[in-house]
């Protein structure tokens, strides 16, 4: 059997909920440009992406978002908005993280920006200080499903990729990871998630 040596997890709706919604609900209503006009915006457009890169400032993105979709928002409500997408973490996440770091080594692999990264690294701080490292895709200038992401996460843990399991609620993710041959798991729910775990680690 395999042996594992660490375990990367993605963050969003893995260890803790989001809830992308959130984010036009608030624009909408602070600007009362309509919700499906954002967030067909937001998903379709590339500057999210680019800031989730690095490859875009906050502040180009505030304004091109702004501009394009007719907001008009403050600094303070474009960033509260789009930092409204965080909820609760995971049940029972934090056992989980203390009870695999006392035989794997933890790292968290995430496509995430500079504004969100300020937001979540305060709210779940006490989570967050459980890994080992946090790698962010803004910092990384590049993000999942991208090959190179994952092949610095395995540089820095200096291990092959069958040693390594990988979770992650998004299917193109865990299947980048696949190709490179790291262990997989989609995340579905907090329950699979560790149900998944214990009998791959049995």
């Amino acid at each position: 059997m395999l042996q594992y040596k660490a375990i990367i997890f993605d963050l969003g709706n893995v260890v803790f909920n989001v809830d992308f919604k959130l984010i036009y609900k608030y624009w909408s209503e602070k600007s009362e440009v309509e919700f499906q006009k954002i967030k067909e915006y937001i998903e379709l457009n590339k500057n999210f992406n680019l800031l989730e890169r690095g490859d875009i400032s906050e502040e180009q993105f505030r304004k091109e978002t702004n501009e394009k979709l007719g907001m008009n928002l403050s600094d303070k409500d474009f960033d509260e908005g789009l930092c409204s997408l965080y909820l609760d973490l995971c049940e029972g996440i934090d056992e989980l993280l203390d009870k695999l770091k006392q035989n794997y080594r933890v790292i968290a692999l995430s496509n995430t920006n500079s504004i969100h990264k300020r937001a979540w690294s305060v709210k779940y701080k006490d989570t967050m200080r459980k890994f080992e490292k946090i790698f962010c895709s803004n910092e990384l200038n590049t993000r999942k499903p991208e090959k190179e992401i994952y092949t610095i996460a395995l540089s820095y843990l200096q291990l092959e990729p069958d040693e390594v399991i990988f979770l992650d609620d998004n299917e193109e993710n865990i299947q980048a990871a696949k190709n490179l041959g790291i262990k997989t798991i989609l995340v579905k729910s907090p329950e699979q998630m560790r149900n998944e775990l214990e009998i791959i680690l049995k």
